[in-house]
Parts: structure tokens; sequence; C-alpha cells
């Protein structure tokens, strides 16, 4: 979101008696089970949901998790429909990033780095969930 629209949005909610969220939603499971599809792609429909009604939100694939967000930024993997929901959410200027330590332990930290993924490894090589807390934002675990 450029520094323009979240003013603009910021004041729009401020006039109202509203202020923008900050929303993390951390993504921990893999795509070993058929269900984690659903999961997978409800995460992006709410980062999307999220964006677009004005509130900061950031994605952020840990343990198994990294192992979608390799899957999701291949453009030639099996799952065309997760891939083009993840160039939207690019698109539209959604924040995604992944574990450090998890990339490297799920064997997938060289293909996400390949694709200029950014690693989280504040907190003994994890992302530092507190620090988010303290900085105002929520979290939601899928």
């Amino acid at each position: 979101m450029h520094v323009k629209e979240k003013l603009f949005i910021e004041n729009y909610l401020k006039s109202r008696g509203l202020k923008m969220a900050k929303i993390a939603i951390i993504v921990l499971e893999g795509p070993a089970l058929e269900e984690s599809v659903a999961k997978i792609r409800h995460a992006m429909i709410y980062s999307k949901e999220i964006k677009l009604s004005g509130n900061e939100i950031t994605l952020i694939f840990d343990g198994n998790g990294t192992k979608w967000l390799d899957i999701i930024s291949d453009e030639t993997s099996k799952f065309d429909f997760l891939n083009k929901l993840f160039k939207e959410i690019t698109e539209m200027g959604i924040v995604y990033k992944a574990c450090g330590f998890c990339s490297a332990r799920k064997e997938v930290k060289e293909s996400l780095s390949a694709k200029n993924i950014q690693f989280l490894s504040e907190f003994e090589g994890h992302p530092d969930v507190g620090k988010l807390i303290n900085e105002g934002w929520q979290i939601i675990v899928i």
C-alpha cells in the first residue's frame, strides 16, 4: 500500500471512530494433508479481505507452512488456482515471509532464497511473535 493510500484509509477510518488494524496470519500447516489446500487458500483469501478493508496484513509461513510457500510461489506447480491467488496477493502488495529455521529444516530454504523470499529469524531462528504482538499485530494461526 502506498503512503498516500494508507493515509487516506487511516483518515477515513479515524473520521468514523475506527483505526487501522495490523494482522499477521501464520501458516503452519503444510501440504501433506488434503484439507490443508483449503487452509492455504483461505489464508490468502483472508489476506485479500483484510487488505481491501484498509488494514495492514502480513503472511508468515512457519513450520510445514514453508513448504506451501515454496509450492504457491512456483508457477509450474500442480496447484494453478493457488499460484494465481498467490500472484494476485503479491500484486496487491501483501507482505509474505518465511521462517528461516523451518525453511532450512523443511529443505525449501534454497528454493525460497532463489525466489527472493525474505526470512524471519529473530527468535532462536524463528519469527518473533512476541515482538509482533508488542508492535500491535493481531495474530491468526492457520
